[in-house]
């Protein structure tokens, strides 16, 4: 455990602009995304279930629904989360997990412990990279929620990874991380794991724009079932196919390092996923628009 005052506190940057600052505010905005989930799950919360998740990280009103499925299907108990994340701003060395070192983690919805890994010194600290890290940050008001439902504290540890190279370097990254954390605590679900990964950043804007730069609702279901393969093979763990077609097509899914990566340790801890949401910015605006984001969520239960 990391001791108060040791390392600093990470600020909830973001809060008042990617999403609200005010506790009882930023409180609605999660449980209507969890009732939204919710319901369209058949009222069917499958509590117990989720062991890994990649999640989305845009503001809340567009992330929050891809990220209540944390809620909907969280243990009964979580102790420890670690999040996994790209760096939107700063050069992380390829095949490497870098670790940032905090005291706690705040959020309006209260604090959030820190933890280490034993995995801090194999990478560069990125501390300050990633202060200021939104791919990081969305997720922890959801986690400050849980924390108040189970009356429990969660303590959470963050690093970032941007590229892996190859297969066998996703599966040892995900050997180290079952050393570090335990296989019975990632198999009892109360050490979690969390991608964070937008899915296709599609449009001139940035810079991927294969099927044409009018966007429209053909071009929306070709990303799609690009993206719908993606994530499949990443439920499965098929990460060669998936390893291709990303550098094959030059792809812009932001976390795919990330996700990979939590792809080979549910293969190593023997975990089966599935695709639980997909959706686009514009499903959530619902306008066109000339580029457009879409977001993700897989779970392994």
């Amino acid at each position: 455990m990391v001791h108060e005052g040791t390392f600093p506190m990470r600020k909830a940057w973001y809060a008042g602009s990617w999403y609200a600052a005010e506790p009882d505010l930023l409180r609605r905005t999660i449980t209507g995304a969890v009732q939204q989930v919710a319901e369209s799950n058949g009222g069917n919360s499958h509590r117990g279930t989720a062991r890994l998740a990649v999640l989305p990280h845009a503001g809340l009103a567009y992330s929050s629904r891809g990220i209540a499925h944390l809620v909907v299907h969280a243990p009964k108990r979580i102790d420890r989360v670690v999040i996994l994340a790209p760096s939107h701003t700063t050069a992380i060395p390829d095949d490497t997990l870098s670790f940032g070192l905090f005291s706690g983690f705040d959020t309006p919805l209260g604090s959030l412990r820190s933890f280490m890994t034993r995995l801090e010194s194999k990478g560069p600290d990125v501390t300050i990279p990633l202060q200021r890290e939104h791919a990081v940050e969305m997720v922890l008001p959801f986690l400050a929620y849980l924390q108040e439902q189970q009356q429990a504290p969660i303590s959470v540890a963050m690093a970032l990874i941007s590229r892996v190279t190859d297969v066998s370097h996703a599966a040892r990254i995900a050997g180290e991380l079952v050393g570090a954390l335990g296989e019975d605590e990632l198999e009892s679900s109360h050490t979690m794991v969390i991608a964070s990964s937008d899915f296709t950043h599609y449009g001139q804007r940035f810079g991927y724009a294969p099927f044409g730069v009018h966007v429209d609702e053909k071009v929306q279901q070709k990303v799609k079932q690009e993206d719908v393969l993606v994530a499949t093979a990443l439920s499965r763990s098929e990460l060669g196919p998936l390893f291709l077609t990303q550098r094959m097509k030059r792809m812009t899914i932001c976390g795919i390092a990330a996700a990979s990566v939590l792809s080979a340790l549910a293969k190593r801890i023997d975990t089966s996923g599935w695709v639980a949401d997909y959706y686009t910015s514009l499903d959530v605006l619902g306008e066109q628009a000339t580029d457009f984001v879409a977001y993700g969520t897989i779970l392994w239960r």
